[in-house]
């Protein structure tokens, strides 16, 4: 190395070693040696099952199963069957059934998590993400009262496209069953972050004097901005992914070994909750602002177009894979948020008809009486805000009073102004009224569709078995599909640095195609040592292995067996 090089070595280096990103071979080596003993001391232990998986061969066959075991939440929490058959107590134990989610999305390191201290983990993660909007609205109100609302849009945009790898790091904290359940909790956080930067803290900021003006500081200005930046500025900062992009063509070609080399050409993260995050924060957008800005509509088609395009390419080219998890996502989606969505947009929509025209003037009328001077023309006028207009000012032969039209409650109708303060006309009365009725109305069947329908259905769940089978039966065989769209449920690790998982158990009971992948480096005859490589049994002693892992068993029908004879 240079001399430059090597001084900025010695400076850098002692840090990165404190910060614990670099370490010598010697502690390395201890850890591996710590290692070693931790697991010899936790292998002596005994430990209790977290979770039972049970897969069946016909779906009509996991029905019967599933309602024969449909136990109240009572029930459980008493171990007394108390309306169910005592024939499906199992040795004496009422069983806590429910149907698993798919293999991929098993969180096998957190199934001996209790559920309180699940609560308290996302409780936490939840307040440091309330911190984190608290902060980023602070930054965006001064970005856009002292800068530019040039700025304030491309600052929104970037830091609604880092607060996903923050929020990530956070979520990493918590503790989930299921993949569903992580995204689902990805899903809120981030949401909550884009909808108050991109709608509630622009609109909050702005003062009702300039929501219709055409000044670059006044609301039409910045909401148009703002959308502009989502249609472009979003959608490049994803295709120019830096981390990426650093993997790729800086640090795969340094790297010392193959493994680290093939390490950096995984793709870049993405999920699929927060990309529903996008696609709701747009929704809401165009609804909370088009009665500002009608044209909003048109924009938020064309941001969704080029955001639909830019992922799919993404998503074929350069993304990751990511763990399957169903429709839960989708279906959260819908139920809570694209509602919630379209409910604040009326809402919205509400108070904006309500204060129009938004200038914080009535006219002198039946109302309240001015005492108007004689004179219509002064000079040194100074504004409310402190401004000062130079020269003469005329006004107008008709006289008005200061009102403030932001103080109305809920729900937006023409009844919220005081007898002195009418500004509305009488149409606009009879259109606020209708918005302030549909407000109530629209707010009421999302209580009843979001809120009270889940919480109707924990009430039930308590005194009754609530399992309904969903969808149709598909009359396919379990092992008809194995190997092809058939898997098992195979406890596994998957860990930073290594292209496939680690495997906690022994396979050699199971058919080896019911695990999902392969490692093509392998040319091992026996399909099962294919796999030893990558399993964590052989780190403990043979007695203790099933005692410590998991334990699989596989009993295929008999003519499963015959068709691979013939």
């Amino acid at each position: 190395r240079s001399c430059l090089g090597k001084l900025v070595g010695m400076a850098i280096t002692p840090l990165f070693r404190v910060l614990g990103l670099v370490v010598t071979e010697d502690v390395i080596w201890e850890r591996v040696k710590a290692a070693n003993a931790k697991i010899k001391e936790l292998e002596q232990k005994e430990y209790d099952a977290s979770a039972v998986f049970v897969t069946f061969e016909t779906e009509q066959g996991q029905r019967t199963a599933m309602t024969a075991l449909n136990f109240s939440q009572l029930e459980i929490v008493t171990n007394t069957a108390i309306n169910a058959d005592p024939s499906a107590i199992f040795q004496g134990t009422v069983l806590n059934c429910c149907e698993a989610a798919d293999p991929d999305a098993v969180r096998w390191n957190d199934l001996r998590c209790s559920f309180l201290e699940i609560c308290l983990r996302q409780l936490c993660t939840f307040g440091v993400t309330c911190g984190l909007v608290g902060l980023s609205a602070y930054v965006l109100t001064l970005t856009r009262i002292t800068v530019s609302t040039t700025i304030f849009s491309i600052i929104l945009s970037a830091t609604n496209s880092l607060v996903p790898m923050i929020v990530r790091i956070l979520v990493s904290y918590e503790k989930h069953r299921r993949e569903g359940a992580m995204q689902a909790s990805l899903y809120v956080k981030i949401t909550l972050f884009r909808w108050m930067n991109a709608v509630i803290v622009t609109w909050l900021i702005t003062p009702l004097l300039v929501t219709l003006g055409d000044n670059s500081m006044d609301l039409i200005s910045t909401i148009n901005a703002t959308m502009l930046s989502e249609m472009i500025v979003a959608p490049m900062l994803r295709y120019f992914d830096v981390v990426t992009f650093l993997d790729r063509h800086y640090f795969a070609p340094r790297a010392k070994t193959e493994e680290q080399m093939m390490s950096r050409f995984k793709g870049g993260w993405y999920n699929l909750s927060e990309r529903f995050t996008d696609l709701t924060k747009v929704l809401l957008l165009c609804i909370f602002y088009s009665p500002f800005y009608p044209f909003i509509y048109f924009l938020g088609a064309a941001t969704l177009f080029l955001q639909y395009w830019m992922d799919k390419f993404l998503l074929l080219r350069s993304w990751k894979r990511a763990p399957t998890v169903g429709a839960d996502t989708p279906r959260f989606s819908r139920r809570y948020f694209s509602t919630a969505a379209i409910v604040i947009g009326v809402i919205g929509a509400g108070y904006a008809y309500a204060r129009s025209p938004f200038t914080n003037l009535c006219a002198c009328g039946e109302a309240r009486e001015c005492n108007l001077t004689s004179s219509t023309t002064f000079t040194n006028v100074a504004l409310l805000d402190g401004t000062a207009l130079g020269g003469d000012v005329e006004t107008a032969s008709e006289g008005y009073y200061f009102c403030d039209q932001k103080q109305i409650g809920f729900p937006p109708t023409d009844e919220r102004q005081e007898y002195t303060l009418q500004w509305m006309t009488p149409s606009q009365e009879k259109l606020t009224q209708i918005f302030g009725i549909m407000c109530v109305v629209v707010v009421a069947i999302y209580g009843v569709y979001a809120l009270f329908r889940p919480l109707i259905h924990f009430t039930l769940s308590l005194v009754k078995g609530v399992y309904e089978p969903q969808g149709t039966d598909q009359r396919k065989d379990f092992s008809s599909g194995v190997g092809i769209e058939s898997f098992g449920y195979i406890p596994s690790l998957e860990v930073d640095g290594f292209h496939f998982p680690f495997i906690a158990c022994n396979i050699d009971d199971i058919d080896v195609s019911l695990i999902k992948w392969k490692d093509p480096n392998q040319k091992e005859e026996n399909a099962h040592r294919q796999y030893d490589e990558h399993n964590l049994i052989y780190d403990v002693s043979k007695e203790r292995r099933d005692a410590v892992f998991s334990r699989v068993k596989h009993y295929p029908p008999a003519w499963c067996g015959k068709t691979k004879d013939e």
